[in-house]
């Protein structure tokens, strides 16, 4: 689980590789590679993604230059240039409000 609380789903994947990762503060880390589809503003397109454990960082998922590359324009000083993600509210069970 991360900030939102939500509980983790299961999901399996074909195993492509392994690949040699140095992360920004320069450690080396050995991480298996899984191809998968995403989808991001109704396009979507095949991607090869490195699995780490994100538990400690503040996001689950970061999409590399690789998987941007020819299909958006990033500007690092923007955010939700997309517009801002819909929050779920959650709705309490009967069991929870006893």
């Amino acid at each position: 689980m991360q900030r939102g609380g939500q509980e983790a789903v299961s999901a399996e994947a074909e195993l492509i590789g392994e690949r040699l990762i140095r992360s920004s503060n320069g450690q080396e880390e050995l991480r298996p590679v899984i191809g998968m589809t995403v989808q991001l503003l109704n396009r979507e397109w095949e991607i090869e993604l490195t699995l780490t454990n994100r538990d400690e960082m503040g996001f689950r998922m970061l999409l590399g230059r690789q998987a941007l590359r020819n299909r958006f324009l990033v500007d690092p000083g923007k955010s939700f240039q997309a517009g801002r993600p819909i929050r779920k509210r959650h709705v309490k069970t009967k069991k929870e409000k006893a």
